[in-house]
């Protein structure tokens, strides 16, 4: 079983079909807008305006963060790295997005505090290549070989199945056995 169905794996990663499958499912992708920013997160809008109003005036932000912030960044000045959208929850991803680089937000209320965000820069992330996603191809492939080669079997075989059901709790019973 094993042999057949790692032949079908291997037949099914054909470079036509790599190819279709890129065209199918990542060709179409635009370039993605990532973001590389920081946040300070604290309780109170007092606090994150009070935050805002220090950063703006040229206090250093990861400083503040490292200061001021209870989320789990702040002992990184508040750095996040490079995020796209749908990483974040909606309300800090509009803020973030909306804000340019190099500038700090209002204050942004989500379910986990009240945020300021620095925006460092933005880029565009090019689409990806066929080179870049093939491991997942293949992937994509080869489990979907797996049921084409079950169900190419079944058509070809006499199959009849009992409609008596069968508790599974009798496979577990050991003591049906004969020695």
């Amino acid at each position: 079983a094993n042999v057949a169905i790692q032949q079908a794996q291997s037949d099914a990663a054909t470079d036509e079909a790599l190819q279709a499958l890129f065209d199918e499912t990542f060709a179409s992708e635009p370039p993605k807008v990532e973001l590389n920013a920081s946040h300070i997160l604290v309780e109170t809008e007092e606090l994150a305006k009070d935050l805002v109003q220090q950063a703006r005036a040229g206090g250093d932000f990861a400083e503040l963060a490292k200061e001021h912030s209870t989320g789990p960044s702040g002992p990184n000045g508040g750095e996040l790295g490079w995020f796209g959208k749908g990483q974040m929850v909606p309300e800090f991803e509009a803020a973030a997005f909306k804000t340019e680089a190099g500038a700090v937000s209002d204050p942004v209320k989500t379910q986990f505090g009240w945020h300021v965000i620095k925006t460092h820069e933005m880029r565009e992330r090019p689409a990806q290549t066929l080179e870049q996603v093939r491991p997942q191809l293949l992937e994509m492939l080869s489990s979907q070989a797996i049921p084409a080669l079950v169900s190419g079997l079944e058509g070809q075989a006499n199959i009849t199945r009992s409609e008596d059901a069968i508790d599974p709790s009798l496979i577990r019973n050991d003591t049906l056995l004969v020695d």
